[in-house]
């Protein structure tokens, strides 16, 4: 039954259409052109000062001594100071000392001059210089944001973010977890906790994606049902799903999660009973090509699709076999990370040359204390915006949720990775 069931995908189009893709996408045989390369004037090794707009929030590379961001250009100068209008996309690279002149705790002596709010949707003009990697910033000359109500939003959006960044770092280590749970920003975040995550196989978790989604989608079901209107539950759902990917930002597996959960939504609301999942990860794998080719690359677009590919083809078998040995709960959870890490492996062995199998057992016991931290933080976080005298006490409560979760990944990670 299942074999033919499987059989039965291939004769849709949309899963053909996504097998295609996939192929001329990573077999190497065909060269993809790239829609957001750089035109000017100019020799990029020549530009030394760039203006445009920052496309997605920096976030703090591995080294730790830049804050890395997607940046749309609009004009460039070269070392002449010549100036020619441009196009394209490009990674640029802020050094730390300028990324965080507004960041909580991490203030620098150099004072307020030229220090900006860096977040997407703001205008600024840059001197550096250009390398192969990116353009490294020296210094900011400019910032502005537009004046339409996209701009307005932005601005917006850009200090909610700060202040929530103020309110998670009076919670010391715990709201930096949190920050990273909800925010997708890890500077705040304890080193060792993240290197812990990533030995024991639970890079995922901190990595913004449908887990997150489905928790906020929860909260927008409860009190939908409460109110007893199901058109109402379907209303809150969707503000629920595009408040948070608004907040957080547009990451490759977020953005994978926030398609398929609208597409799930579509197709409830026309009265599919049960959707196909895996044709609607199909045309969500086609939909985020189109409109987000420079995605296609990105580890973690390859690794959401794979995970959630290898749960739809192979949790039920899975779940078979652990529900003659574990309780409903624990075999549901352990079907669904055997099933990912049947098509994540095989990517990470080629991409990192490890894996880690113990995220299995992990993931499974893990997630239920993460997403009790998820959903305790949200309550304090709105208790604490309203009487403000409750933020203390509650960055108590957190951190004290937070040393139990640090504790048992610690144990996790102590098991080694299977490196090829």
């Amino acid at each position: 039954m299942a074999v033919n069931n499987l059989l039965n995908y291939f004769k849709k189009p949309v899963l053909i259409s996504a097998l295609i893709c996939v192929f001329i996408f990573y077999s190497g045989f065909f060269e993809i052109p790239q829609r957001s390369a750089v035109n000017s004037l100019f020799e990029e090794s020549q530009i030394s000062v760039i203006s445009g707009q920052i496309l997605s929030s920096p976030a703090k590379i591995s080294s730790g001594t830049y804050y890395a961001s997607s940046f749309s250009l609009n004009t460039v100068k070269n070392r002449k100071n010549f100036s020619s209008s441009a196009r394209g996309r490009i990674k640029i690279f802020i050094p730390c000392s300028i990324a965080e002149a507004y960041s909580p705790g991490k203030l620098y002596s150099e004072g307020k001059a030229g220090a900006y709010l860096y977040e997407t949707g703001g205008n600024y003009t840059f001197t550096g210089r250009w390398t192969d990697n990116g353009f490294y910033v020296k210094k900011c000359t400019e910032c502005h944001w537009s004046e339409n109500l996209k701009g307005k939003l932005a601005h917006f959006r850009a200090l909610c973010r700060l202040h929530f960044k103020r309110l998670m770092y009076g919670w010391g280590n715990g709201g930096g977890l949190l920050l990273a749970l909800l925010c997708g920003s890890r500077e705040y975040t304890d080193p060792t906790t993240q290197e812990n995550f990533r030995r024991a196989g639970l890079s995922h978790i901190l990595a913004l994606s449908g887990m997150h989604l489905s928790m906020f989608s929860a909260i927008a079901v409860f009190f939908g049902n409460r109110a007893g209107i199901k058109k109402l539950t379907f209303v809150l759902r969707i503000i629920a799903l595009v408040a948070f990917v608004w907040f957080a930002g547009f990451s490759p597996s977020l953005t994978r999660a926030f398609i398929c959960a609208l597409l799930t939504l579509a197709a409830t609301i026309a009265g599919a009973r049960k959707p196909d999942m895996l044709s609607i990860l199909c045309f969500s794998f086609l939909v985020q090509c189109a409109i987000n080719p420079q995605d296609i690359h990105e580890t973690a677009l390859i690794l959401s699709y794979g995970a959630l590919s290898g749960i739809l083809l192979f949790n039920s078998l899975f779940h078979r076999f652990y529900s003659k040995l574990f309780p409903k709960a624990a075999a549901s959870s352990l079907s669904s990370a055997t099933a990912a890490q049947t098509f994540t492996a095989p990517v990470s062995i080629k991409l990192f040359g490890s894996f880690s199998p113990i995220g299995i057992l992990s993931a499974t016991v893990v997630s239920p204390f993460v997403t009790l931290f998820i959903y305790s933080g949200l309550l304090l976080i709105v208790i604490s915006l309203i009487f403000p005298f409750l933020a203390k006490p509650s960055g108590i409560f957190i951190n004290l949720q937070y040393t139990v979760i640090n504790y048992i990944v610690k144990i996790f990670s102590l098991v080694p990775d299977c490196h090829f």
